[in-house]
Protein backbone atom coordinates (compact mmCIF):
# COMPACT_ATOMS: atom_id res chain seq x y z
CA UNK A 1 0.00 0.00 0.00
CA UNK A 2 3.22 2.26 0.72
CA UNK A 3 4.75 1.88 -2.75
CA UNK A 4 0.70 2.43 -4.19
CA UNK A 5 0.95 5.67 -2.72
CA UNK A 6 3.99 6.63 -3.51
CA UNK A 7 3.76 5.59 -7.26
CA UNK A 8 1.63 8.75 -7.62
CA UNK A 9 4.38 10.95 -8.58
CA UNK A 10 6.89 9.73 -11.37
CA UNK A 11 10.42 10.24 -10.24
CA UNK A 12 12.25 13.10 -11.91
CA UNK A 13 9.13 15.65 -10.72
CA UNK A 14 10.01 17.83 -8.21
CA UNK A 15 8.33 17.82 -4.73
CA UNK A 16 5.73 20.21 -4.02
CA UNK A 17 7.63 22.29 -1.79
CA UNK A 18 10.41 22.56 -3.96
CA UNK A 19 8.12 23.88 -7.12
CA UNK A 20 6.10 26.20 -4.49
CA UNK A 21 9.70 27.74 -3.23
CA UNK A 22 10.82 27.80 -7.73
CA UNK A 23 7.58 29.51 -8.38
CA UNK A 24 7.45 31.30 -6.24
CA UNK A 25 10.97 33.15 -6.41
CA UNK A 26 9.47 33.02 -10.26
CA UNK A 27 7.14 35.55 -9.28
CA UNK A 28 9.28 37.42 -7.14
CA UNK A 29 11.57 37.68 -10.76
CA UNK A 30 9.79 38.50 -13.08
CA UNK A 31 8.01 41.44 -11.08
CA UNK A 32 11.39 42.95 -10.91
CA UNK A 33 12.39 42.20 -14.68
CA UNK A 34 8.80 43.69 -15.87
CA UNK A 35 8.94 47.11 -17.82
CA UNK A 36 11.69 47.79 -20.84
CA UNK A 37 12.01 46.23 -24.16
CA UNK A 38 14.27 44.00 -21.96
CA UNK A 39 12.22 42.90 -19.64
CA UNK A 40 12.10 39.30 -21.63
CA UNK A 41 15.97 39.48 -22.16
CA UNK A 42 16.08 39.68 -18.02
CA UNK A 43 13.18 37.78 -16.97
CA UNK A 44 14.72 34.64 -19.16
CA UNK A 45 18.07 35.14 -16.83
CA UNK A 46 16.64 35.92 -13.50
CA UNK A 47 14.54 32.26 -13.75
CA UNK A 48 17.96 30.67 -14.59
CA UNK A 49 19.71 31.91 -12.02
CA UNK A 50 16.52 30.95 -10.12
CA UNK A 51 16.50 26.94 -11.22
CA UNK A 52 20.62 26.84 -10.57
CA UNK A 53 20.64 28.08 -6.51
CA UNK A 54 17.73 25.40 -6.39
CA UNK A 55 19.84 22.72 -8.27
CA UNK A 56 17.29 22.04 -10.58
CA UNK A 57 17.76 22.21 -14.14
CA UNK A 58 15.37 23.87 -17.15
CA UNK A 59 14.07 20.17 -18.09
CA UNK A 60 13.07 18.95 -15.15
CA UNK A 61 11.68 21.93 -14.39
CA UNK A 62 9.32 22.40 -17.19
CA UNK A 63 8.35 18.15 -16.54
CA UNK A 64 7.11 18.72 -13.77
CA UNK A 65 5.44 21.67 -14.11
CA UNK A 66 3.47 19.77 -17.26
CA UNK A 67 3.02 16.61 -14.85
CA UNK A 68 1.47 19.61 -12.39
CA UNK A 69 -0.60 20.82 -15.03
CA UNK A 70 -2.10 17.73 -15.31
CA UNK A 71 -3.13 17.52 -11.60
CA UNK A 72 -4.81 21.00 -11.06
CA UNK A 73 -5.70 20.42 -7.99
CA UNK A 74 -1.61 20.24 -6.11
CA UNK A 75 -0.74 23.26 -8.47
CA UNK A 76 -3.69 25.10 -7.15
CA UNK A 77 -2.88 24.35 -3.54
CA UNK A 78 0.48 25.51 -4.34
CA UNK A 79 -0.17 28.91 -5.49
CA UNK A 80 -2.78 29.17 -2.79
CA UNK A 81 0.46 28.78 -0.90
CA UNK A 82 2.01 31.53 -3.33
CA UNK A 83 -0.65 34.40 -3.42
CA UNK A 84 -0.52 34.10 0.88
CA UNK A 85 3.15 34.46 0.75
CA UNK A 86 2.86 37.31 -1.67
CA UNK A 87 0.31 38.67 0.03
CA UNK A 88 1.48 38.99 3.30
CA UNK A 89 5.59 40.24 2.71
CA UNK A 90 4.32 43.10 -0.24
CA UNK A 91 2.35 44.38 2.80
CA UNK A 92 5.20 44.42 5.52
CA UNK A 93 7.94 45.41 2.22
CA UNK A 94 4.98 48.52 1.72
CA UNK A 95 3.73 46.99 -1.39
CA UNK A 96 0.40 48.53 -0.62
CA UNK A 97 0.91 51.65 -1.99
CA UNK A 98 -0.19 50.38 -5.70
CA UNK A 99 -3.79 50.45 -6.29
CA UNK A 100 -3.94 46.51 -6.39
CA UNK A 101 -3.48 45.96 -2.69
CA UNK A 102 -4.65 49.91 -1.26
CA UNK A 103 -7.78 49.07 -2.37
CA UNK A 104 -7.65 45.61 -1.72
CA UNK A 105 -6.99 46.64 1.88
CA UNK A 106 -10.25 48.91 2.28
CA UNK A 107 -13.21 47.13 4.33
CA UNK A 108 -16.59 46.56 2.72
CA UNK A 109 -18.32 49.37 4.24
CA UNK A 110 -18.19 53.98 3.77
CA UNK A 111 -18.14 55.62 0.86
CA UNK A 112 -14.98 54.12 -0.59
CA UNK A 113 -15.31 50.34 0.14
CA UNK A 114 -14.19 46.87 -1.52
CA UNK A 115 -16.57 44.62 -2.07
CA UNK A 116 -15.52 41.95 -3.74
CA UNK A 117 -16.95 38.54 -2.61
CA UNK A 118 -14.52 36.07 -4.54
CA UNK A 119 -11.20 34.39 -3.36
CA UNK A 120 -8.27 36.55 -3.22
CA UNK A 121 -6.03 34.15 -5.93
CA UNK A 122 -6.64 32.44 -8.84
CA UNK A 123 -5.23 30.09 -11.45
CA UNK A 124 -6.07 29.92 -14.67
CA UNK A 125 -4.60 27.89 -17.21
CA UNK A 126 -4.60 27.81 -21.15
CA UNK A 127 -5.34 24.13 -21.45
CA UNK A 128 -8.82 22.83 -20.29
CA UNK A 129 -11.51 24.24 -18.79
CA UNK A 130 -9.83 26.32 -16.40
CA UNK A 131 -8.88 29.31 -18.78
CA UNK A 132 -11.63 31.85 -16.91
CA UNK A 133 -13.71 32.89 -13.70
CA UNK A 134 -16.49 34.90 -13.35
CA UNK A 135 -18.27 37.35 -10.88
CA UNK A 136 -21.23 38.68 -10.00
CA UNK A 137 -22.13 41.19 -6.81
CA UNK A 138 -26.22 41.95 -6.38
CA UNK A 139 -27.29 45.76 -6.52
CA UNK A 140 -29.34 45.49 -3.17
CA UNK A 141 -28.21 48.13 -1.38
CA UNK A 142 -24.56 48.00 -1.95
CA UNK A 143 -24.26 50.33 -4.45
CA UNK A 144 -26.23 53.13 -5.53
CA UNK A 145 -27.09 55.57 -8.73
CA UNK A 146 -24.30 57.63 -10.02
CA UNK A 147 -21.31 55.10 -8.11
CA UNK A 148 -18.15 54.51 -10.00
CA UNK A 149 -16.97 50.65 -10.11
CA UNK A 150 -13.50 49.66 -10.30
CA UNK A 151 -11.88 46.86 -10.94
CA UNK A 152 -8.43 45.77 -9.65
CA UNK A 153 -6.09 42.93 -9.81
CA UNK A 154 -2.76 41.76 -10.51
CA UNK A 155 -1.49 39.33 -13.55
CA UNK A 156 0.91 37.31 -13.55
CA UNK A 157 2.08 34.59 -16.32
CA UNK A 158 4.16 31.69 -16.25
CA UNK A 159 4.62 30.24 -20.11
CA UNK A 160 7.85 30.09 -22.15
CA UNK A 161 6.47 30.75 -25.45
CA UNK A 162 3.50 31.93 -27.18
CA UNK A 163 1.21 35.39 -26.90
CA UNK A 164 0.49 36.23 -23.42
CA UNK A 165 -3.37 37.19 -23.70
CA UNK A 166 -6.09 37.86 -21.55
CA UNK A 167 -9.70 39.89 -21.65
CA UNK A 168 -11.18 40.96 -18.53
CA UNK A 169 -14.72 42.49 -18.89
CA UNK A 170 -16.86 44.80 -16.32
CA UNK A 171 -20.23 45.33 -16.73
CA UNK A 172 -23.33 47.32 -14.45
CA UNK A 173 -26.25 45.98 -15.32
CA UNK A 174 -29.44 48.75 -14.68
CA UNK A 175 -33.29 48.15 -13.78
CA UNK A 176 -34.53 47.94 -17.08
CA UNK A 177 -31.69 45.61 -18.22
CA UNK A 178 -29.80 48.31 -20.04
CA UNK A 179 -25.81 47.82 -19.70
CA UNK A 180 -22.83 49.94 -19.11
CA UNK A 181 -19.92 47.18 -20.38
CA UNK A 182 -15.98 48.25 -20.17
CA UNK A 183 -13.10 45.64 -21.53
CA UNK A 184 -9.50 45.38 -21.34
CA UNK A 185 -7.04 43.34 -23.33
CA UNK A 186 -4.05 41.90 -20.97
CA UNK A 187 -0.98 41.23 -22.84
CA UNK A 188 1.78 41.05 -19.82
CA UNK A 189 2.11 40.78 -16.04
CA UNK A 190 1.60 44.09 -14.07
CA UNK A 191 -0.80 45.60 -12.14
CA UNK A 192 -4.87 46.49 -14.16
CA UNK A 193 -7.84 48.60 -13.39
CA UNK A 194 -10.98 48.77 -15.01
CA UNK A 195 -13.39 51.35 -14.12
CA UNK A 196 -17.27 52.88 -15.00
CA UNK A 197 -18.96 55.70 -14.06
CA UNK A 198 -22.19 53.74 -13.46
CA UNK A 199 -25.71 56.43 -14.86
CA UNK A 200 -27.44 57.96 -12.52
CA UNK A 201 -30.49 55.18 -12.19
CA UNK A 202 -30.80 51.66 -9.76
CA UNK A 203 -28.27 48.85 -10.56
CA UNK A 204 -29.35 45.64 -10.33
CA UNK A 205 -26.01 43.90 -10.53
CA UNK A 206 -22.37 44.13 -11.40
CA UNK A 207 -20.73 41.79 -12.76
CA UNK A 208 -17.85 40.55 -14.82
CA UNK A 209 -14.80 38.05 -15.98
CA UNK A 210 -11.40 37.22 -16.50
CA UNK A 211 -10.59 34.99 -19.37
CA UNK A 212 -7.03 33.76 -20.54
CA UNK A 213 -7.04 33.63 -24.37
CA UNK A 214 -4.85 30.84 -25.78
CA UNK A 215 -4.80 27.70 -27.78
CA UNK A 216 -4.03 24.21 -26.42
CA UNK A 217 -0.80 23.69 -26.15
CA UNK A 218 1.46 21.07 -24.58
CA UNK A 219 3.81 23.24 -22.86
CA UNK A 220 2.19 24.97 -19.74
CA UNK A 221 0.72 27.82 -19.96
CA UNK A 222 -0.64 29.69 -16.54
CA UNK A 223 -2.50 32.66 -15.47
CA UNK A 224 -2.26 33.83 -11.95
CA UNK A 225 -4.58 36.52 -10.98
CA UNK A 226 -3.38 38.29 -7.62
CA UNK A 227 -5.44 40.38 -4.69
CA UNK A 228 -8.61 41.10 -7.43
CA UNK A 229 -11.11 43.76 -5.54
CA UNK A 230 -14.39 45.35 -6.51
CA UNK A 231 -13.88 49.09 -5.47
CA UNK A 232 -17.92 51.04 -4.95
CA UNK A 233 -16.95 54.62 -4.64
CA UNK A 234 -20.37 56.77 -3.97
CA UNK A 235 -20.48 60.07 -5.42
CA UNK A 236 -22.12 63.11 -4.34
CA UNK A 237 -25.12 63.51 -5.80
CA UNK A 238 -24.77 66.93 -8.68
CA UNK A 239 -26.12 70.51 -7.02
CA UNK A 240 -29.25 71.01 -8.45
CA UNK A 241 -29.59 73.43 -10.73
CA UNK A 242 -30.41 77.80 -10.61
CA UNK A 243 -33.97 78.30 -12.05
CA UNK A 244 -33.87 80.65 -15.01
CA UNK A 245 -36.45 82.71 -16.41
CA UNK A 246 -37.51 81.62 -19.53
CA UNK A 247 -36.62 84.12 -21.89
CA UNK A 248 -40.04 85.52 -23.68
CA UNK A 249 -41.09 85.76 -19.85
CA UNK A 250 -38.42 88.04 -19.41
CA UNK A 251 -38.61 89.88 -22.65
CA UNK A 252 -42.01 91.13 -22.02
CA UNK A 253 -41.54 92.22 -18.69
CA UNK A 254 -37.95 94.42 -19.67
CA UNK A 255 -41.00 96.29 -22.46
CA UNK A 256 -43.39 96.61 -20.37
CA UNK A 257 -40.91 98.35 -17.72
CA UNK A 258 -39.51 100.67 -20.58
CA UNK A 259 -43.10 101.65 -21.44
CA UNK A 260 -44.35 102.44 -17.85
CA UNK A 261 -41.33 104.14 -17.30
CA UNK A 262 -41.35 106.05 -20.64
CA UNK A 263 -45.13 106.78 -20.36
CA UNK A 264 -45.49 109.82 -18.38
CA UNK A 265 -42.64 111.79 -20.28
CA UNK A 266 -42.93 110.80 -24.01
CA UNK A 267 -46.59 111.18 -25.85
CA UNK A 268 -46.24 110.27 -29.46
CA UNK A 269 -50.17 110.55 -30.36
CA UNK A 270 -50.59 112.53 -33.87
CA UNK A 271 -51.71 115.64 -32.36
CA UNK A 272 -48.82 116.13 -30.73
CA UNK A 273 -46.34 115.63 -33.88
CA UNK A 274 -48.19 118.00 -35.35
CA UNK A 275 -48.65 120.62 -32.82
CA UNK A 276 -44.67 120.70 -32.39
CA UNK A 277 -42.79 123.70 -33.79
CA UNK A 278 -41.43 123.70 -37.01
CA UNK A 279 -37.80 124.20 -36.76
CA UNK A 280 -36.63 127.98 -38.35
CA UNK A 281 -34.48 128.17 -41.71
CA UNK A 282 -30.59 128.75 -40.73
CA UNK A 283 -30.34 132.28 -41.64
CA UNK A 284 -27.65 133.30 -44.57
CA UNK A 285 -24.35 134.49 -43.12
CA UNK A 286 -23.17 137.47 -45.64
CA UNK A 287 -19.69 137.53 -46.12
CA UNK A 288 -17.93 140.56 -45.65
Amino acid sequence: MLAACKAGKPSGVLSEGKMERILYQYHLLQGMAAGGDSSAIRGRAYILTCLRDNGVTEAEFDSSLVWYCQHMELLQKIYTNIGERLHAELGDAGGAVNDVNRYSALSSTGDTANVWNGRQYYLLSGNGFSNRFTFEIKGDTVFKPGDEVMLNFRAQFVQKEGTRHAVASLAVQYDGDSVSHYERHVYGSGDFSLNIDAARRPIKRVYGYIYMVSEWNINPRLLFIFSPSLVRIHKAPPPPKEEVPDTADTLHASVDTLNSSNSQTVNLSTESMHSRPMPRKMEKIERK
